[in-house]
């Protein structure tokens, strides 16, 4: 299993906030991995947003920084379900998790 690990901001915050993603397949045939995965991360914080009482964000408005992309034919790349409590944004395979909770 690829996993994509990141750092990310919201607008102008000084704050990082720290993700991994999850997937099936990592296409060689992209614009840059920020922009694949821009949108699950976009949505999965806007729907954590909404639950919480705030204003949804705009695209434009998270920055994200790739870290790293694990492929498993390079490095084992399996790791338990512990983990998601230590990211801020966890997604894997369409199910997205902020500060450890699942969001639905």
């Amino acid at each position: 299993m690829p996993f994509i690990t990141f750092i990310y901001k919201i607008g102008n915050s000084a704050r990082i906030f720290y993700g991994k993603y999850a997937c099936e397949h990592v296409s060689d045939d992209h614009n840059g991995l920020d922009d694949e995965i821009r949108r699950d991360v976009v949505d999965g914080i806007n729907k954590y947003r909404e639950q919480s009482g705030l204003a949804k964000l705009k695209s434009r408005q998270i920055c994200i920084g790739i870290m790293s992309l694990s492929v498993n034919g390079y490095i084992p790349s399996y790791s338990t379900k512990k983990e998601i409590k230590c990211f801020d944004f966890y997604y894997k395979y369409g199910k997205t998790y902020v500060n450890g909770k699942a969001i639905d």
